[in-house]
C-alpha cells in the first residue's frame, strides 16, 4: 500500500533528479551498478550539466532530440526485480 504522506514528503524534499538517482543507485544487472555510475556521475560533475537513462530520439526539436522513451524507462526501472545468478 503506498505511503501519501511518505511520498508526499520525497517529492517535497527531493528533485526529480535525484529521485532518479535513487532508482539507478539501486540497480544492478549485467556490468551495470548503479551504485558506480551515481558514484562516478558525482565524482565528475564537471563533465555534465545533467543525467538521462532514456534512449534519445530523433526528433525536430531545439536540440535535435525526444525523450519519449523516458516513462518506459522509468516503469522500467521502478518495476525491475533482480533476477537470480542461475537464470541469466
Amino acid at each position: 500500500m503506498l505511503n501519501l504522506t511518505k511520498i508526499q514528503t520525497l517529492a517535497q524534499e527531493y528533485s526529480p533528479q535525484e529521485l532518479f538517482a535513487a532508482l539507478v543507485w539501486q540497480r544492478r544487472f549485467n556490468e551495470f551498478n548503479g551504485e558506480e555510475v551515481i558514484k562516478d556521475l558525482s565524482e565528475n560533475s564537471h563533465l555534465w550539466a545533467s543525467f538521462l537513462f532514456t534512449k534519445p530520439i530523433f526528433a525536430p526539436d531545439e536540440h535535435g532530440l525526444s525523450f519519449g522513451g523516458l516513462v518506459d524507462t522509468l516503469l522500467a526501472m521502478a518495476n525491475y526485480r533482480p533476477m537470480p545468478e542461475s537464470s541469466i
